[in-house]
């Protein structure tokens, strides 16, 4: 039986906003490896030249989450939480 359980699971919902220097780097595809988090993806814009935002429902454990969230922020992604009228900073 896994170590984690439906209940030991959560939800947030996030907003990344890459750098150009990350834009072309798999970042979330490592997080995601890493951190065994499960990503649902609603909303991006990303573009080689600017920059860009992936808005999205991130689901794991409170550490898994902790630990994707701080390697992201380690390598200069923003990340925002999604609340109900507005996006703060996490």
């Amino acid at each position: 039986m896994p170590a984690e359980t439906r209940s030991d699971m959560q939800h947030l919902k996030l907003n990344l906003t890459f750098p150009i220097e990350r834009v072309n780097q798999a970042v979330l595809a490592q997080a995601i490896k890493t951190f065994d988090v499960t990503v649902d993806i609603r909303r991006a814009q990303v573009q080689s030249n600017v920059g860009g935002y992936i808005m999205l429902e991130m689901t794991g454990t409170d550490e898994q989450l902790d630990g994707a969230i701080a390697f992201m922020k380690s390598l200069g992604v923003g990340v925002g939480f999604i609340g109900s009228d507005e996006v703060q900073a996490y």
